[in-house]
C-alpha cells in the first residue's frame, strides 16, 4: 500500500451541484465511492474551493478511478508522501 495527498479544486460553475451529490453521501456510498482506496482524512475548504485528502491504496490507479467519479465537477492532484518512518529508514539507508 502507498500514501497519496489529493488536492482538489472545486469549478466554480458546478460547486454547488459537488456539493448537492456530496451531502447525502453516507459512510457506506463513501467505501462504493472510493473502491480500493483507504482515506485516512479529508478536509473541505468549500468557500475557497479547494479541499485535501490523504489515502492509502495499493496503486495510484485505484486513486485515479476514485477520483475519475468527481471529474465533472472538480479538478485533482494526486501526490505520492511518505510518513516519517519510510523517509527516515530511507535516508538511513542511503547515507549508512
Amino acid at each position: 500500500m502507498a500514501l497519496y495527498m489529493i488536492h482538489w479544486s472545486l469549478n466554480s460553475d458546478t460547486k454547488m451541484d459537488a456539493a448537492a451529490n456530496f451531502a447525502p453521501m453516507t459512510a457506506e456510498d463513501d467505501d462504493a465511492d472510493t473502491g480500493d482506496v483507504d482515506m485516512i482524512g479529508r478536509w473541505h475548504d468549500f468557500a475557497g474551493e479547494q479541499g485535501w485528502a490523504i489515502c492509502d491504496s495499493p496503486t495510484v490507479t485505484d486513486v485515479q478511478a476514485w477520483l475519475f467519479n468527481w471529474g465533472p465537477l472538480i479538478s485533482s492532484t494526486i501526490t505520492p508522501v511518505q510518513n516519517d518512518a519510510e523517509v527516515r529508514a530511507m535516508f538511513q539507508a542511503k547515507l549508512g
